[in-house]
């Protein structure tokens, strides 16, 4: 862990490269800890509700999916929600 004394006039730069680096900075006042800085642990994926387990995104299968619904060509909302309105009329 590296300590900083931020009265020596380090630049920001210099403690986000550290910190980058995986390093644990800690930035001291007058001898006295004010702060500790590290890194940002990713977020692991959601576990599903059921299994507890994570899971992958499949983007081709997603795509695929997406390939097989035609493509939906709309004007303007007002004119989907008046087909729509048609739709149930018959």
């Amino acid at each position: 862990m590296e300590r900083i004394d931020i009265s020596d006039g380090r630049r920001v730069a210099d403690l986000v490269e550290a910190v980058e680096r995986g390093d644990e900075v800690v930035i001291v006042r007058d001898g006295a800890i004010v702060a500790e800085v590290r890194s940002r642990q990713p977020h692991p994926a959601p576990a599903t509700p059921l299994t507890g387990e994570t899971e992958t995104i499949d983007l081709a299968a997603i795509r695929d999916l997406h390939a097989r619904f035609p493509s939906l060509r709309i004007d303007s909302a007002a004119t989907l929600i008046r087909e729509m309105r048609d739709e149930d009329d018959h």
